[in-house]
């Protein structure tokens, strides 16, 4: 019986939107671009933040990281900082709170031996990575246990099932071939599952990953020489805990591990302790999480402004209808339709209006996420991020409708169902505080949406205006015009001297063009840091008691501070009398 006056209620409702197809279009519309922007960023957040890793049991899971209270912040502000390969393999051996522990190390690939070399992100793992994590090949094998011990001697890799349907055509025969990496070749014995790409949301989907052992081969210049020193914090430690211990118990043993690696190396670790998060806090960098989820929130704001206007413009549309309509209810009601039932009617209406809007938002954010993404910073391939519309997302979209059909449709509804028959059947007559209510309710709702409609404007000019002053800051050089290429030489297994070689002829190509005013090597990008090391001021060290100062080293050619504009403030910038052999000497910044 239930079953068949809901069905007469949705059939009234959509007679009674081609009654006046002009007032559905217009609630559409506007619930379409509302509810369409929503969708639009709750598929980004979904993207980054809510949408889990494919792994077993993640709750489970966690991040091992470093806190450094002594060199690089002060305890009471410490942030997690990776680990060194050394105190990771020394954590393996030493705990009885964790089913698995597995060092991570990324590592830029050069893959050769195709049309034209192709740069891949690889990662160097242990052998039980893929065990601790939960995941099955969908093609081959994984590692063996003892197929990371042996330096240099496994040269083995597990391709992602991107990298394999993308770029290898989804090769049936695939395990067993060589791919060249690194100028070394590899062969490869397994493919990960679809939408595996390690442990991270954000990053390349085309995947390689390498026996840790081989970072001898893979790895070059100073990520190479500095691998096992105990300062250089490296890798990414991500581990299992053992069933019935909790996070914070696991925190609790590694921090007494992690006190006696400082009494045993006192020299690297000194002020170092640990600190354990949920892998899931750190899907995107466990220092950026928080970030993300503030950027997230305040994005869900403003397009929640956008809904909210879009729903009281909802809401007023059918406070007018309802007035027209004052005359068939008050007939319905008549006849014997009791108000719950004439509420009932008038809520499916808007609630059917609000569904048909997430349908129409769903292209509207469909239409969003090309935009967004056309967008996207450069180093983001396309790829990278996955922005379908899954089940999360469609959850959302007609979720958020639903509620909004009843929320924004009930006061409209109570309204409507409110008449005074003998009034409204004299000749047309209305009721005069019918009138007077839903006046002052329709007025209300004009007031709102005009108040949020500022606010949305005002938050838009704020927002980019912080755009245009962005643009303007001082960066310390001069960007405009200004390109660069990247070189890994080292994957190449250029020698020092050719390598040096290949730097000044890249140079003076550069120079030979005429589009080219100026040219120079760095071995950092302008912004895109590198590298740090503790230097002391002369005459001090680490057995003076003074901590040094963690700074980041560029080494730069002649030619680099004027290429880039930047202005000397005092002493001299570098000359060709500056060599390997000549006195040391260096730029510093302010």
């Amino acid at each position: 019986m239930e079953m068949d006056s809901l069905g007469q209620d949705l059939r009234f409702g959509l007679r009674s939107m081609r009654k006046s197809p002009g007032f559905a279009i217009v609630c559409v519309l506007s619930l379409a671009l509302g509810i369409g922007a929503n969708t639009t960023i709750f598929t980004v957040v979904n993207a980054i933040l809510l949408n889990p890793l494919p792994v077993r049991d993640i709750s489970r899971l966690v991040e091992l990281d470093t806190v450094d209270s002594k060199t690089l912040v002060t305890a009471a502000n410490a942030t997690k900082l990776g680990m060194s390969y050394a105190n990771c393999e020394d954590f393996q051996r030493q705990n009885q709170v964790l089913s698995g522990l597995a060092c991570i190390a990324f590592a830029p690939l050069t893959w050769s031996g195709e049309a034209e070399p192709r740069q891949v992100a690889g990662q160097l793992v242990n052998a039980n990575y893929f065990e601790i994590l939960g995941v099955r090949p969908a093609l081959g094998r994984f590692f063996l246990p003892d197929e990371d011990k042996k330096p240099g001697g496994n040269n083995l890799i597990v391709i992602s099932h991107s990298l394999w349907t993308t770029k290898m055509g989804s090769d049936p025969n695939i395990v067993g071939k060589t791919l060249t990496l690194n100028a070394t070749p590899f062969t490869v014995i397994g493919v990960a599952p679809p939408g595996f790409k390690g442990t991270f949301t954000i990053g390349p989907a085309d995947q390689i990953w390498i026996p840790i052992s081989m970072y001898g081969q893979v790895l070059t210049g100073f990520a190479k020489d500095n691998f096992r020193e105990r300062r250089f914090l490296n890798i990414i430690t991500v581990a299992r805990l053992t069933p019935g211990v909790s996070r914070g118990e696991a925190e609790a043993s590694l921090k007494t591990a992690a006190l006696q690696l400082e009494h045993e190396y006192p020299k690297e670790n000194a002020g170092r302790t640990i600190a354990v998060s949920q892998l899931s806090d750190a899907t995107v960098g466990i220092n950026q999480h928080d970030q993300f989820v503030l950027a997230g929130a305040l994005m869900m704001g403003v397009v929640g402004l956008i809904l909210l206007i879009a729903c009281v413009n909802l809401a007023n549309l059918l406070l007018a209808r309802g007035a027209r309509r004052e005359r068939e209810i008050s007939i319905r009601a008549a006849v014997g339709a009791g108000r719950l039932r004439l509420i009932r009617q008038l809520l499916t209406e808007s609630v059917g209006l609000s569904l048909i809007g997430a349908a129409a938002g769903l292209v509207v954010a469909y239409a969003g996420e090309r935009l967004l993404w056309a967008y996207r910073p450069p180093f983001l391939l396309d790829n990278d991020l996955d922005l379908s519309l899954d089940s999360h997302v469609l959850l959302f979209t007609f979720g958020l409708a639903l509620l909004t059909g009843i929320v924004f449709g009930l006061a409209p509804a109570i309204k409507a169902s409110r008449t005074n028959l003998s009034n409204t059947l004299n000749a047309g007559g209305r009721s005069g505080s019918a009138t007077w209510t839903r006046g002052t309710l329709r007025s209300v709702l004009v007031i709102s949406e005009v108040a949020l409609a500022l606010i949305t404007l005002v938050g838009a000019g704020l927002f980019i205006r912080s755009m245009q002053n962005a643009e303007k800051t001082d960066l310390g050089f001069e960007s405009k015009r200004l390109f660069s290429m990247a070189f890994d030489l080292g994957a190449l297994h250029y020698d020092e001297t050719h390598g040096q070689q290949f730097y000044r002829d890249s140079v003076q190509h550069a120079m030979a063009s005429p589009m080219v005013q100026a040219a120079a090597i760095s071995s950092n990008p302008p912004i895109g840091g590198g590298f740090a090391r503790t230097v002391f001021p002369e005459g001090k060290d680490e057995t003076s008691g003074y901590r040094g100062t963690l700074t980041v080293l560029n080494d730069v050619s002649v030619s680099y501070f004027d290429t880039l504009r930047i202005p000397l403030k005092q002493g001299r910038l570098f000359n060709d009398f500056d060599k390997k052999d000549t006195p040391r000497v260096a730029v510093i910044t302010d």
